[in-house]
């Protein structure tokens, strides 16, 4: 049996593939802590799209909220704030179910309710002390 050849470089003894080649190339480009800021970046894009929780209906239907949102918005800017109050009240019931549209609809009634200097919502029906 005939032995082989000592081989001088390391290159000729080994199979490399190209995928390993650019492995070690990009290694030697990108310094370590920039390989590492674009995988947490990754990695927290990742946990943005994971923690997503609107389905597609929910979706339309926060879509929806919005432009009816925006009918009061503009009752407000117009000096209207009483029926604008009235409007997100009927929006606050309509929408009970989708828990980010009732929440901005239950603020803004509550901005318009300090701003008429009326009481809050909470404690609307609470008996208000007599003073004598």
């Amino acid at each position: 049996m005939e032995e082989q050849p000592n081989p001088k470089t390391m290159l000729k003894k080994e199979d490399w593939g190209g995928l390993t080649i650019i492995a070690l190339l990009a290694a030697y480009a990108f310094p370590p802590y920039f390989i590492y800021l674009m995988t947490m970046a990754a990695l927290t894009e990742f946990a943005h799209l994971w923690t997503t929780r609107l389905s597609r209906i929910d979706q339309d239907r926060f879509i929806a909220f919005e432009k009816e949102f925006r009918k009061g918005y503009k009752m407000e800017k117009a000096g209207q704030a009483r029926e604008a109050l009235h409007w997100y009240r009927k929006l606050e019931k309509e929408f009970a179910d989708l828990p980010q549209a009732g929440k901005l609809a239950t603020l803004q009634i509550r901005n318009l309710t300090k701003a008429q200097g009326g009481p809050s919502p909470k404690n609307s029906n609470k008996p208000r002390p007599q003073r004598g």
